[in-house]
């Protein structure tokens, strides 16, 4: 690792700030052994992205980290570090260096490392859960390599997180304190089994830590803050249609939002300068867009959670977004 010499991005480290109250309250939630997902990610991209750039004059960008701790973000707490390190290189590899590395390419590349894992590892993606620490287990995961509840870790993992109860028909559900502080465990019962609702993953438990993160990066302008409003308008305006229409399928907006991962995508995936649009007037648009797909897939779908897979299919138009708006815009001004 001291061979490798980074290109420096303060824009990158500042997002790594925004990000760090979250990676702590999920030290705290889980244990120590998220930090050390977070570290194993972290050194495979870095690792992956420099022995493409090793025999040219380019550096190995900030920005990799930043990717890097997004993808670990995204996953269980209970993942395998193997299912890390493979995830990492097949989303750095094919989703980033495979476009020229930096700044070209066309998906957000942390969500094509976790698309990866979710297509490839299913049952780990999607029913290795387990609850996060109470605040009354001060001092929960921080005294612990990983948290567990009743001394038994086996026990605790589970096959629910909020999304997935409410999914399942579950009459009680964590309330909305619980989930703006991250404060997340419960159990329903389910085909006469009582089921744990867990946290969910590692960097989406707490919605309030994420929202600190993001309104710093927004006040930074690290973000652009019409992605920002676009996405959560949209989603909050949208959501609450659907829930007056058909509520057995959608819960109300909020318990949506600090439910899932619409934080964590809203502030920090669908603003990425790369992979999303860049005119302004596109930006409106790609932000509702991304919102509208991310509700009917969490909908309509077997996924608990739509948010991965609409920012994926949000990067795909996002060019055309942009093209779109920009010939407009030429027209209106020749007329």
């Amino acid at each position: 690792m001291a061979l490798i010499e980074f290109q420096k991005q303060k824009i990158m480290r500042s997002m790594v700030y925004a990000l760090s109250p979250a990676i702590i309250g999920s030290i705290y939630f889980f244990g120590w052994r998220v930090l050390a997902v977070i570290l194993v990610s972290v050194i495979t991209c870095t690792v992956t992205e420099w022995l493409f750039l090793r025999k040219g004059q380019a550096k190995v960008t900030e920005a990799i980290v930043v990717t890097a701790i997004l993808f670990a973000m995204t996953l269980p707490p209970t993942i395998p570090f193997y299912m890390v390190i493979l995830g990492a290189v097949f989303g750095v590899s094919f989703s980033k260096m495979a476009f020229g590395g930096f700044g070209m390419n066309v998906f957000n590349p942390a969500l094509v490392c976790r698309a990866f894992l979710y297509i490839t590892f299913p049952l780990h993606m999607t029913n290795q859960w387990i609850p996060a620490a109470n605040f009354s287990d001060f001092p929960g995961g921080f005294a612990m390599w990983r948290f567990f509840a009743g001394n038994n870790y086996l026990s605790a993992v589970t096959s629910a997180t909020p999304n997935i109860a409410f999914k399942d028909g579950a009459a009680t559900l964590p309330g909305y304190l619980q989930l703006f502080l991250g404060n997340i465990n419960g159990q329903y019962e389910k085909l006469g089994e009582i089921t744990l609702i867990g946290g969910g993953s590692i960097g989406e438990t707490s919605a309030l830590l994420l929202l600190i993160g993001g309104l710093y990066i927004v006040f930074k302008k690290v973000a652009n803050w019409r992605l920002v409003v676009s996405f959560f308008a949209t989603f909050v305006v949208f959501m609450t249609v659907l829930h007056l229409i058909i509520p057995e399928k959608t819960p109300d907006a909020l318990f949506s939002i600090l439910a899932g991962s619409a934080f964590l995508g809203g502030f920090f995936m669908v603003t990425d300068p790369v992979s999303s649009a860049r005119t302004n007037a596109g930006r409106w648009i790609f932000g509702a867009m991304v919102a509208i797909l991310a509700i009917i897939i969490k909908s309509f779908s077997l996924f608990a959670g739509g948010v991965m897979f609409a920012i994926l299919l949000g990067n795909m138009f996002a060019p055309i977004i942009d093209y779109a708006v920009k010939n407009y815009q030429q027209r209106r001004k020749a007329a």
